[in-house]
């Protein structure tokens, strides 16, 4: 995965923003929603960023939008998807063979049993 990767998560719902763009990110613009990914330099670029960043760097790859499959899944997305439901300070890490479900600490003291658990 990538180190730059970098995507937004809105912590007052269920839904994760788009990724951003590092370079506006890096001049502290406000977050602008990421078109291109430069594989050898492992960060997003918008469709202003992305010119300069060709220009200088002519022989990277930088895949768009209709190459997302080759985009690395953002630290925060994966944060965002191991983040308990019910107790969000939690990190889901046990998975209850009884209920079908991932359970965080919290979890299995509140609702589950120990011996259920992998």
């Amino acid at each position: 995965m990538a180190a730059s990767a970098q995507s937004s998560v809105d912590q007052g719902s269920n839904e994760v923003k788009d990724y951003i763009c590092n370079a506006c990110e890096d001049q502290n613009n406000a977050e602008t929603s990421a078109d291109f990914y430069c594989k050898q330099c492992e960060r997003f670029y918008c469709g202003n960023c992305i010119d300069p960043h060709g220009k200088a760097l002519a022989k990277h790859t930088a895949f768009g939008r209709v190459d997302i499959d080759k985009w690395p899944v953002s630290k925060k997305v994966v944060d965002f998807l191991l983040t308990c439901y019910e107790h969000k300070d939690n990190k889901v890490d046990k998975f209850c063979t009884t209920h079908s479900q991932l359970c965080c600490p919290q979890c299995v003291s509140d609702y589950h049993r120990w011996r259920n658990f992998y």
